[in-house]
Parts: structure tokens; sequence; C-alpha cells
């Protein structure tokens, strides 16, 4: 017995089993395989390219598809009995006439690896359909200048408020961080959806960052739009500067080496005098050791320079690896060998730094902030 004349199959099924006689090829009222699911291609289709003219910006595009489990079930049936082998399946042939469809509708590239946006189509029984648009995320390298003190680098706490205007004093509350303000212009920009950092170095709430900035990366989660220029902005009128330089797909996978030029405002036991100070200059090209949470670390001090000098109050200016922490280093109050205080032979402390520049090690993270 014949299966073919007991099941009736639409053109494309036909095709897939091997069934090429004209007579075979008359399109089925209804197929036994897919439900004629071929035929809702252009109407899929159509729903895809609504939506993502809603404001995407993509170059490259991949389309996953969930078919009903028994439509693959009776194309196996019908392929076991005429030991039908090699061909293209259900899932395959749909989504390569879908991806082509697409692709030449928005002249888009199809990319299986790293898409800027991935589509995820899901479709039952009846041939009814939903999707999802999922965009790659973007990452942006970008610097900051920080220049009015009581501003910390991380999130305290109170967002600023999505939607209102940054330079709002009133709204944004009177906690905020430079993360917050930095995450919200982001999301605004590119309409993301949140905000990750990769910082690179970080300083205290009364600290400026001056200079050329810090460099950071930020990735944007489910961004619409990606193609983001080189700029610079000012956030508000509490002195942050932003500056966004390029974007790619993809973080660093390790921490970026750097060195930092950092101004240290110290106040000592009693009256110092330059003569006394000099000493601290010998620190050039000394390794630092200090204890960083439960491990021993160290950092190569480059450069030690003495500054102003006021009674109990003087500046030193150093350039060091980053990663150095400024006040363990004065104070020694932990393990931090050498140390300002023990070398002074007093008690010195650190009532405020200041970044006053920052250079990166790494060629590749160079590149990147250019």
């Amino acid at each position: 017995m014949d299966l073919t004349q007991h099941v009736s199959l639409c053109k494309e099924c036909r095709i897939r089993q091997g069934f090429v006689d004209k007579k075979d090829l008359e399109q089925a009222d209804q197929c036994y395989i897919c439900n004629n699911l071929m035929n809702k291609l252009e109407t899929i289709n159509n729903a895809l390219i609504r939506k993502v003219n809603e404001g995407y910006e993509f170059g490259t595009f991949q389309i996953g598809v969930s078919l009903p489990s028994t439509y693959i079930e009776r194309e196996d049936d019908i392929r076991s009995r005429l030991k039908v082998r090699g061909r293209n399946s259900i899932k395959n042939q749909f989504l390569s006439n879908l991806r082509e469809m697409f692709k030449h509708a928005l002249n888009k590239e199809l990319d299986y690896l790293s898409p800027d946006l991935r589509i995820e189509l899901v479709i039952n029984e009846e041939n009814e359909f939903s999707f999802s648009i999922i965009p790659t995320p973007v990452v942006l390298a970008c610097k900051y200048l920080k220049k009015k003190r009581g501003i910390p680098q991380k999130h305290t706490g109170l967002a600023v408020p999505r939607g209102q205007h940054l330079d709002d004093d009133s709204k944004c509350g009177k906690f905020f961080s430079l993360e917050e303000v930095v995450s919200e212009y982001l999301k605004q920009i590119t309409s993301g959806v949140r905000v990750k950092f990769s910082w690179i170095g970080g300083e205290d709430k009364e600290s400026l960052v001056l200079g050329k900035g810090r460099p950071f990366f930020a990735e944007i989660i489910e961004p619409k739009r990606r193609i983001i220029g080189e700029h610079k902005i000012s956030l508000n009128e509490k002195g942050i500067e932003l500056f966004v330089l390029n974007a790619s797909k993809n973080l660093p996978q390790y921490p970026m080496s750097y060195v930092s030029r950092t101004r240290i405002s110290i106040i000592a036991e009693g009256l110092v005098s330059t003569k006394e100070l000099e000493c601290l200059t010998l620190l050039s090209g000394r390794t630092i050791w200090f204890r960083n949470k439960k491990r021993i670390v160290s950092r190569e001090v480059h450069r030690v320079k003495v500054g102003k000098v006021d009674g109990k109050n003087f500046e030193l200016e150093i350039i060091a690896g980053g990663g150095l922490h400024i006040k363990q280093f004065v104070g020694g109050k932990e393990y931090c060998e050498p140390n300002i205080s023990a070398l002074l032979g007093f008690k010195c402390e650190c009532s405020n730094f200041d970044i006053i520049d920052v250079w990166l090690r790494d060629q590749h993270a160079l590149e990147a902030f250019r």
C-alpha cells in the first residue's frame, strides 16, 4: 500500500520526502505533517519586520524556532515507513526559508555565531506564533572626569528615576553615584534595559578624577540602538564629564593593568618640614606590599614627589601601579610595607586623594580607548 495515497502533504513537505512528480506536487487541503505551516511564512516574516522596524539597529541577525514536537514525530514516522534519508527536516526547511525572506527584505546578514539581533520564534499546533527579539549586548569603551567632590563611584541605593532629566538635582535625590547617572544616560542613548560596568580602578567619594579621565567599559543589555558615535557630554551640574569612545560586542576577558598618577593630601601628627619629607622620595622604584582582603599583593611605585607643605599638612604626588590602597599606604593601620607613617616615624592620615591621570598598560585596551 502506498502511504502517500492515504496522507495529504503540502508541496514543501512532499519535496522534502523526495516526491517530485507533478501529480504529487498538487497542494493538499491540510498537510499531515505541518498543518500548512509553510503557507504562513510570509505572514510570520512580515510580523518580524514590523517589530524590528520599531527602532532596532542591527547589521546581522539569527532566527531560531521551536516547532510542535508532533510535526517532527509525524515527519519521522513517514520517513521511517518510506525509508527516506538524508533530506532536510521540516524545522531546517522552515528556518532556511524564513531566514532568506527576512535577509532579503531588510538587506541584513545572517550570522550564526555572534549576531547583533537574535529572534526566538515559537509556533503551536494551530500555527499561532509568538516571538522574542533579543539584541546582543553592546560594549562601550568610556572615560569619565569627576570635577566635584562628594560623588561615589558606585551605586549607593537611590537610583536616578528613569526618564527624569539628569540636570535637575531636585529630581535626582540627595544621594546618587556616578554609576547611576552614567547608567541612566547610556540607557537613554541606546534604549537599553540595564548597564553592567567593568571598572578600571576606583576612587573615594571625595576624590576628583582629572587629566584625561578614568577609563571603564559599560555593557548595555538589550540595546535597541547600537550605533553610538564618539562624543563627550556633561552629566548634570555635579561635575561629571563622560567620554563615549567606541563600541564592540565583547568585554575584556581579564583585568586591565594600569598606572595612575595620584595627588595625596596628608595630615601629620605634628609639624613637618620639607627636609623631613625628603626621605619619602626614596619610595620611587620601590615595591609596596599590602593586604587586600585575605591576600598580600604588591604594587610598584614609579615616582614620588613632595608637594605643598603647610604646618601639619602636606601633599604627595605619586605614580604607581593601579590598585595601590592609598589610605593604607599613608596610615599603615593595616599591613602595608613600606608605608609613609613608618618612614616618617609619626602617625599620618590621608585626608583625601585625587586621581590626576590614568594610563592603561594593556595594548588591546589602549586600542579601545583611543
